[in-house]
């Protein structure tokens, strides 16, 4: 062969190199077989009910990377603690009577918190505390638990289509207040969250886009599709740009028993093989779960005599409601209490 057919032979092979780049991912399915929108929906729901997190990297823009360990379970129980160097920053504790924020750890700048505990109603305005997203508490625990922090129904469908570059299938919703984008990736035969987009709609002119979430990749944990990797994103406030924060789970532990105290590391099928942990340990691997969740104190009623018991039969029929774990209980103890960090927000 001489050099001018090899370097035109070359030439085609770079040619069809660009080519299939510049077509990127293909599609999982054939022209005219796009998902249904009601198979897309069903794939926000969340991948467990309950998860802990013992070991997890979290970092702010290029700042430097803390630990993060955490603990939730469905609908809108969650606790999670970010340390640097084995020292707590902050731990947030919510369900569904209160949240408790212990802060130890500084903030710069005009919005700085003193250092205490802030306690009350369940907010999203504490959920932003911890990774700076503004969500509820249940849309907050839907993605950790792998599910989407869907709006509110009813959803009108704007479009959908697949997105060649990245990979997803993306879906718009919209309801009277927000626009919301829903990425799914194709993953083990079956359609997975992958992140979502939200944007303000309710007050009329152009939408004012809140926040991003965009899981930029997946994992199987005992037979759980979780997020990898995660990255928050959303505007500066009060000033140009937008913040960062990346999440990396190192180790997932779906469906862990609740109520007694959590193993700082503990053992899972993913450990045997699964695939649940990475090579890529944090700074602070060998830090123990922050043991400040508080014991849980069960409340005895005050117990009738027979002649009680014959009067009021129907009291006895009532069911006791289960007392939350402990793991979701929150804990003041060596803090100056604060009063409600969200009131009138």
């Amino acid at each position: 062969m001489s050099l001018r057919s090899v370097t035109l032979a070359s030439a085609l092979v770079v040619g069809l190199a660009l080519t299939a780049s510049c077509r990127g991912v293909e599609p999982p399915y054939p022209p005219g077989k796009a998902p249904e929108v009601a198979d897309l929906l069903a794939a926000t729901a969340p991948a467990s009910s309950a998860i802990q997190v013992p070991r997890a990297k979290v970092r702010q823009g290029a700042g430097p990377a803390a630990s993060l360990m955490l603990v939730a379970q469905a609908p809108a129980r969650f606790s999670g603690t970010i340390q640097i160097s084995g020292n707590e920053l902050v731990t947030l504790v919510v369900n569904e009577d209160e949240y408790g924020l212990r802060w130890v750890g500084g903030r710069e700048g005009r919005d700085a918190l003193e250092p205490g505990y802030y306690s009350g109603p369940p907010s999203r305005c504490a959920v932003e505390t911890l990774l700076g997203v503004d969500l509820e508490p249940e849309a907050f625990v839907n993605m950790v638990l792998g599910g989407a922090p869907l709006i509110d129904e009813p959803h009108q469908v704007l479009g959908r289509k697949w997105d060649r570059k990245a990979g997803r299938e993306r879906l718009r919703i919209a309801n009277g207040d927000y626009e919301q984008e829903l990425a799914f990736a194709w993953v083990d035969a079956g359609w997975r969250f992958a992140g979502a987009t939200l944007w303000a709609t309710g007050g009329g002119g152009e939408p004012t886009w809140l926040w991003t979430i965009d899981h930029t990749a997946l994992h199987e944990v005992e037979g759980e599709i979780l997020p990898h990797k995660t990255q928050i994103r959303r505007p500066k406030p009060k000033g140009k740009g937008e913040l960062v924060i990346n999440v990396s789970f190192q180790k997932q532990v779906p469906n862990p028993a609740l109520g007694g105290e959590l193993s700082a590391d503990p053992p899972s099928d993913a450990d045997a093989g699964g695939g649940g942990e990475t090579g890529d340990e944090p700074a602070n691997a060998g830090d123990g779960w922050d043991d400040d969740w508080g014991d849980e104190e069960e409340e005895e009623g005050e117990g009738g005599g027979p002649g009680d018991a014959a009067e009021a039969p129907a009291a006895a029929e009532v069911p006791t409601p289960p007392p939350i774990p402990p793991q979701f209980v929150g804990n003041p103890t060596g803090l100056t209490p604060r009063g409600d960090l969200c009131a009138g927000r």
